[in-house]
């Protein structure tokens, strides 16, 4: 059956049992008060579809007050799609999300990430029953994936190197949030196993700290410009913002050609700074940051840069620059921007 612990309460949900070797497949929703003591089942309300068929080997959490139940299994099909059953309103949904193969008795825990939730997946047993195939038995399998919680997709996991456990279903995952990696031990594969594996996350979690936005998204290529920068789990010390040239954010470290300037703590989701010397690196780059040395933020914001305004080069029009034509009176006149090349400016937000 799938276990979860949230907000003081065991939750557990599905499930194989019965009597002698029925080997049932359980529908039914408990939580158990550790403060309390006492337990409490949740009967689903009577809605247009009926409710989910009982299921073992999934795996189930419990975020914003609803459960969420993935994979398993039972005598008549595999399950390779997430439900969810709203715990006040008891009401179950199907949101159609679906993770590739089936796959059941594998290793799951969630994980708090910056700016959401990341919930992994590893090993179990899983195989692909093609239209008009035969059922057989699942093959276990030692791939791992995660689902973001809010874009509510799946994705692979592929590791930088050879090294991996053996595949295998019923293992035991936690989470090490001080190296920010996963921690599998056992599991079965035609005998019970005793060794102990680590995959590093980091660059999948991220650092506790998260970029959400800058003003002004623009500025002259020879830098100098204020930005102020919004996120969450900002903290005091020392903070540095690298600018990527291109479209792709670093993963991990900044690449060597990245210029950075150091970065002015407001706030814990406010912080400020100066545009870099941006130099012959193109006009666009991707804005991260750190803290004290610690792997960059895996989220980010763009940022576009513009070729100097020179004066001698810019035009200025129109009849407020008549003299004595409105005495007393404001008037307007254009000022037309030019770079060096002679190009009119076509971004604004300049301060006159």
């Amino acid at each position: 059956m799938g276990a979860t612990l949230y907000e003081g309460k065991v939750y557990i949900y599905g499930g194989h049992g019965g009597h002698n070797y029925e080997r049932k497949a359980f529908d039914d929703i408990f939580s158990f008060d550790l403060e309390t003591m006492t337990w409490q089942q949740y009967e689903p309300v009577q809605q247009a579809q009926p409710p989910p068929v009982g299921r073992g080997g999934n795996s189930i959490f419990v975020i914003d007050g609803k459960l969420y139940s993935y994979g398993g299994w039972n005598c008549d099909t595999q399950f390779t799609n997430l439900i969810v059953f709203d715990l006040e309103k008891r009401e179950w949904n199907d949101p159609d999300i679906f993770n590739g193969v089936a796959r059941w008795n594998h290793a799951a825990v969630m994980v708090e990430a910056i700016p959401s939730w990341k919930y992994f997946i590893f090993g179990g047993e899983s195989t692909d029953f093609g239209e008009a195939q035969p059922r057989t038995f699942g093959a276990c399998v030692n791939t791992s994936c995660f689902m973001d919680l809010e874009s509510m997709r799946w994705m692979e996991i592929m590791p930088e190197d050879e090294e991996r456990p053996t595949p295998r279903e019923y293992a035991a995952m936690s989470y090490d949030e001080s190296q920010r990696r996963l921690v599998v031990f056992g599991g079965w594969h035609n005998g019970w196993l005793d060794d102990l594996f680590t995959l590093d996350v980091s660059k999948i979690v991220g650092p506790s700290y998260a970029i959400t936005g800058i003003d002004p998204p623009l500025g002259q290529i020879s830098g100098g410009v204020p930005i102020t920068i919004t996120g969450v789990g900002f903290k005091s010390g020392s903070c540095t913002i690298y600018f990527t040239p291109g479209s792709q954010p670093a993963v991990g470290s900044a690449p060597k050609n990245a210029p950075f300037v150091s970065g002015e703590v407001k706030s814990d989701t406010e912080l400020t700074a100066l545009t870099p010397d941006f130099g012959d690196k193109g006009n666009v780059a991707i804005v991260q940051l750190s803290f004290a040395s610690d792997d960059l933020t895996t989220t980010y914001v763009p940022f576009q840069f513009f070729l100097d305004t020179k004066a001698e080069k810019s035009l200025c029009y129109g009849p407020g620059l008549l003299p004595d034509c409105f005495p007393g009176e404001p008037c307007e006149f254009i000022i037309q921007a030019r770079n060096e090349q002679d190009e009119n400016r076509i971004s604004g937000r300049d301060n006159f």
